[in-house]
């Protein structure tokens, strides 16, 4: 049995009685984050991959990809497709992403892609300040000790007559279990995209890759992730530590092989579109806001902050982390926060915004809000559906009062960066404005 949805909607057509019967396992038995990679390295909890709604109603959650289980397969498609989410995708890590996915099987082609995309952009991010470079403990017998000495090692060696001793000295060496799983992994890759390097990886990646090669060899075997686990890195390689355990899963093939285990045992990749969201919109508002300072909310230790205080020991309860706070100088001027749902109204969401969004947005702002007298300004960014010829009220009717000065304001964000960051910086100029007025 073979399932194919979109993210982020309803199957169609539903399932039958055996397939949600399989469905339900998947949502029960699956946890979600062990196949999930993350472009970033900062992803929000996990949601499920499939879920029954209220009505009745099956719906595909937020990822993409493809994953087996129990003999049977579900594969996840982009609802906006696959070009779409490499425009977010070379916005958000100024990769360019090829455009043929040359030889792949067309159900696996999209998630190749995206994979090799990540992992390209993964490995170069990781290598910014070289390769991982390791220090590990070498033994040599000589007669002179080199390091420190191998007490043990070195009786044994003299009582067999030997004129040696064994010492050890701390080298720092690419041969190691991370290097292995890149390089392994760079092969699956390179064999399932069938096209050149310089179609799909970027130079620097391409400058290092015969170093790591000429340690590995071409072909180096796989490590478990207890090898990997091993592993100390440093703070200046520690940035090796999920490209590592993504190369490791690639070169297994999880997820890239179209052929159901026949073991039962379940594989699969899936890739967060909400994260990628998130990544896209933070990008488009980087450029839009200048001259404003935009802090990362997951990131930025100042921007995440408690909703409560206990009044008896200062413990707070109910961690804030907007996707972005706007700033001028120490003055937050605008909380905002990525959505890849549907603003639209619908049968499912007949407001078009659901419920818990407006209700984060307001403990935003009022836990970040500026000083009294002043406007804040909370932006929900949606991305535009192609599907829908109309403005969503939600963003007609905008922007949206809460009490003492607080506005809201729903967008859609067109999916070219360039359009979307037009759009946003008008937004942003008007919020601005706005404020400049009201707290004079």
């Amino acid at each position: 049995m073979k399932l194919i949805a979109k993210d982020c909607s309803p199957l169609n057509p539903q399932p039958t009685t055996a397939q949600a019967d399989w469905l339900r396992k998947v949502a029960a038995s699956i946890r979600t984050g062990e196949f999930v990679i993350s472009i970033s390295g900062d992803r929000d909890a996990d949601e499920p991959i499939v879920y029954c709604s209220w009505d009745g109603t099956w719906w595909a959650g937020r990822y993409v990809g493809s994953l087996s289980f129990k003999g049977h397969s579900l594969t996840i498609e982009p609802r906006f497709g696959l070009a779409t989410l490499r425009k977010w995708l070379s916005e958000a890590t100024s990769l360019v992403l090829i455009e043929s996915p040359g030889r792949l099987r067309q159900d696996e082609s999209f998630i190749v892609q995206l994979l090799a995309a990540v992992w390209a952009h993964g490995f170069v991010e990781a290598a910014r300040h070289g390769l991982p470079a390791l220090r590990q403990d070498v033994a040599t017998k000589d007669s002179t000790i080199r390091g420190r000495l191998d007490v043990a090692a070195s009786i044994q060696l003299i009582a067999s007559k030997g004129r040696e001793v064994v010492s050890i000295r701390s080298e720092r060496s690419l041969d190691h279990a991370a290097s292995d799983a890149i390089i392994a992994a760079y092969g699956v890759l390179r064999r399932w995209l069938g096209v050149p390097d310089d179609q799909w990886m970027p130079a620097r990646g391409k400058e290092l890759i015969p170093h790591l090669m000429a340690v590995t060899g071409p072909r180096p075997r796989v490590p478990t992730k207890a090898e990997l686990d091993r592993i100390r890195y440093t703070p200046i390689t520690a940035r090796f530590a999920p490209i590592a355990e993504l190369s490791r899963q690639i070169a297994n093939q999880r997820g890239l092989a179209a052929d159901l285990d026949a073991g039962g045992e379940t594989n699969g990749v899936l890739m967060d579109v909400a994260e990628l969201w998130e990544m896209y919109v933070l990008s488009i508002l980087r450029k839009a806001a200048t001259p404003l300072a935009v802090k990362h909310g997951t990131r930025e230790k100042d921007a995440s902050k408690k909703l409560l205080s206990s009044d008896v020991d200062g413990q707070g309860l109910g961690t804030l982390i907007p996707d972005a706070i706007l700033y001028e100088g120490c003055e937050v001027q605008v909380v905002a926060d990525a959505k890849y749902k549907r603003l639209h109204r619908s049968s499912y969401s007949p407001n078009g915004p659901q419920r818990e969004d407006l209700y984060q947005m307001a403990a935003y702002l009022a836990r970040f809000t500026p000083s009294v007298g002043s406007v804040a300004w909370g932006l929900l960014a949606y991305p535009v559906d192609p599907s829908q010829q109309d403005v969503a009220p939600a963003e007609k009717l905008s922007p949206w009062s809460l009490d003492h000065g607080r506005k809201v304001i729903f967008t859609s964000l067109p999916h070219d960066a360039d359009v979307a960051t037009q759009k946003l910086r008008i937004l942003i100029t008007q919020m601005t404005s706005e404020q400049s007025i009201l707290s004079a």
